[in-house]
Protein backbone atom coordinates (compact mmCIF):
# COMPACT_ATOMS: atom_id res chain seq x y z
CA UNK A 1 0.00 0.00 0.00
CA UNK A 2 2.68 2.35 0.69
CA UNK A 3 4.18 1.62 -2.71
CA UNK A 4 1.00 2.81 -4.34
CA UNK A 5 1.01 6.13 -2.01
CA UNK A 6 4.12 7.41 -2.52
CA UNK A 7 4.23 6.68 -6.31
CA UNK A 8 0.66 8.63 -6.77
CA UNK A 9 2.34 11.92 -4.61
CA UNK A 10 5.09 11.92 -6.92
CA UNK A 11 3.02 11.51 -10.09
CA UNK A 12 0.91 14.29 -8.37
CA UNK A 13 3.96 16.20 -7.38
CA UNK A 14 5.27 16.47 -11.23
CA UNK A 15 2.32 18.03 -12.55
CA UNK A 16 2.01 20.99 -9.83
CA UNK A 17 5.44 21.67 -10.34
CA UNK A 18 5.30 21.86 -14.18
CA UNK A 19 2.00 23.29 -14.50
CA UNK A 20 2.37 26.00 -11.38
CA UNK A 21 5.96 26.69 -12.88
CA UNK A 22 4.70 28.73 -15.73
CA UNK A 23 4.28 32.53 -15.84
CA UNK A 24 0.51 33.30 -15.18
CA UNK A 25 -1.93 35.12 -17.86
CA UNK A 26 -1.05 38.12 -19.36
CA UNK A 27 2.63 38.29 -17.98
CA UNK A 28 4.06 36.55 -20.94
CA UNK A 29 5.22 38.18 -23.91
CA UNK A 30 4.87 37.26 -27.63
CA UNK A 31 7.53 36.97 -29.09
CA UNK A 32 9.82 39.77 -30.68
CA UNK A 33 7.78 42.13 -28.31
CA UNK A 34 10.38 44.57 -26.75
CA UNK A 35 10.18 43.91 -22.97
CA UNK A 36 10.70 47.07 -21.17
CA UNK A 37 12.90 47.26 -17.65
CA UNK A 38 11.40 48.60 -15.13
CA UNK A 39 13.64 48.88 -12.77
CA UNK A 40 15.47 51.82 -14.53
CA UNK A 41 14.60 55.09 -13.04
CA UNK A 42 13.38 57.29 -15.93
CA UNK A 43 15.35 60.26 -17.35
CA UNK A 44 14.40 63.99 -17.23
CA UNK A 45 12.79 65.24 -20.01
CA UNK A 46 14.76 67.05 -22.60
CA UNK A 47 12.73 69.93 -22.47
CA UNK A 48 13.87 70.92 -18.46
CA UNK A 49 17.60 70.32 -19.75
CA UNK A 50 19.19 73.61 -20.94
CA UNK A 51 21.50 73.29 -24.15
CA UNK A 52 24.40 71.24 -23.91
CA UNK A 53 23.63 69.82 -20.55
CA UNK A 54 23.11 66.39 -19.54
CA UNK A 55 21.11 64.23 -17.23
CA UNK A 56 22.15 63.39 -13.59
CA UNK A 57 22.55 59.78 -14.47
CA UNK A 58 25.72 60.64 -16.99
CA UNK A 59 27.96 59.67 -15.05
CA UNK A 60 31.76 57.99 -15.86
CA UNK A 61 34.76 56.05 -14.23
CA UNK A 62 37.74 58.09 -13.75
CA UNK A 63 40.92 56.75 -12.68
CA UNK A 64 44.07 58.30 -10.80
CA UNK A 65 47.34 57.06 -11.89
CA UNK A 66 51.00 58.67 -10.51
CA UNK A 67 49.12 62.19 -9.33
CA UNK A 68 46.76 62.26 -12.93
CA UNK A 69 43.41 61.64 -13.43
CA UNK A 70 42.44 59.70 -16.77
CA UNK A 71 39.05 59.24 -18.18
CA UNK A 72 36.40 59.31 -18.29
CA UNK A 73 35.61 55.91 -19.56
CA UNK A 74 31.85 55.47 -20.03
CA UNK A 75 31.86 51.75 -20.67
CA UNK A 76 33.00 50.88 -17.22
CA UNK A 77 30.27 49.29 -15.14
CA UNK A 78 29.42 50.67 -11.36
CA UNK A 79 31.47 47.88 -10.13
CA UNK A 80 34.29 47.44 -11.96
CA UNK A 81 36.14 50.97 -11.80
CA UNK A 82 38.72 49.96 -9.24
CA UNK A 83 39.93 46.87 -10.94
CA UNK A 84 39.64 48.45 -14.56
CA UNK A 85 42.16 51.54 -12.88
CA UNK A 86 44.57 48.54 -11.44
CA UNK A 87 44.24 47.59 -14.68
CA UNK A 88 44.49 50.57 -16.74
CA UNK A 89 47.46 52.03 -14.36
CA UNK A 90 50.35 49.32 -14.94
CA UNK A 91 49.26 49.20 -18.55
CA UNK A 92 50.70 52.61 -18.86
CA UNK A 93 53.70 52.03 -16.53
CA UNK A 94 52.02 54.31 -13.82
CA UNK A 95 51.13 53.49 -10.33
CA UNK A 96 47.14 53.56 -9.41
CA UNK A 97 46.19 55.85 -6.59
CA UNK A 98 42.56 55.57 -6.78
CA UNK A 99 39.61 55.81 -8.30
CA UNK A 100 36.14 58.45 -8.65
CA UNK A 101 32.41 58.72 -10.75
CA UNK A 102 32.37 61.97 -12.17
CA UNK A 103 30.05 63.73 -14.80
CA UNK A 104 31.06 62.38 -18.47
Amino acid sequence: MKNGHGRWFAWIAGVVLLVGCGPADGEATQPGEPVEEESTPPGIPAEYLGEGEVESAAICCNVKCSGTWYGPFPSIKYDLCAKYGRYYCPQKKLTYQGHAWRSC
